[in-house]
C-alpha cells in the first residue's frame, strides 16, 4: 500500500473513530439530561456531562486539524490562512453592524426579531449570526485564493 493511500486510510479511521465517540457522548450526555430534567437533583450532572462531551468532540476534532495540517502542503497552508483571517475578520465586521444596530436603535432592530425571542435565544442567534457571518467570508475568501492562483 501508497504512503499516501495508507494515510487516507488512517485518516478516514481516525475521522470515523472520532465521530463515532461524539455519538456515543453525545447520547450519553442527552441520556443524563433527560434524567436532569426529571429529577432536578441530577441538573448538575448533565451540565456537566454535556460540558465533557462538547469538550472531549472539540479536542477529537482539533487533534483531526493538527494531523492534517502537520501533512498539508504549503499552498493550503497558506490558503487556509488568509482566508480566515481576511474572510473571518470581513465576517465578523459585517455581522457587527446587527450589533451596532442592536446597540444604537434597541427599538428599531428588536422590530426584526422574533416576539416570542427570549434573552438567551437572542444571545445564541447572534453568537450563530457572527459564526455563519466568518464562515461565510472565510469560504469566499478562501475560493478567491484559489482562483486567483489558478
Amino acid at each position: 500500500m501508497s504512503g499516501q493511500r495508507l494515510a487516507r486510510r488512517r485518516l478516514v479511521t481516525a475521522v470515523v473513530a472520532s465521530l463515532s465517540a461524539a455519538f456515543v457522548m453525545g447520547v450519553v450526555a442527552a441520556v443524563i439530561a433527560e434524567v436532569g430534567k426529571r429529577k432536578p437533583e441530577f441538573a448538575v450532572y448533565s451540565l456537566v456531562a454535556i460540558s465533557l462531551s462538547v469538550i472531549a468532540v472539540m479536542a477529537l476534532m482539533l487533534s483531526l486539524c493538527a494531523r492534517w495540517w502537520s501533512v498539508a502542503d504549503e499552498a493550503a497552508r497558506e490558503a487556509h490562512k488568509w482566508s480566515w483571517y481576511w474572510g473571518g475578520s470581513t465576517g465578523l465586521a459585517l455581522a457587527g453592524v446587527p450589533f451596532i444596530l442592536l446597540h444604537t436603535m434597541p427599538k428599531a432592530a428588536e422590530a426584526l426579531l422574533p416576539a416570542h425571542m427570549t434573552t438567551s435565544q437572542a444571545v445564541v442567534f447572534g453568537m450563530g449570526l457572527i459564526g455563519g457571518f466568518q464562515i461565510v467570508g472565510y469560504g469566499l475568501f478562501w475560493a478567491s485564493w484559489w482562483l486567483a492562483r489558478r
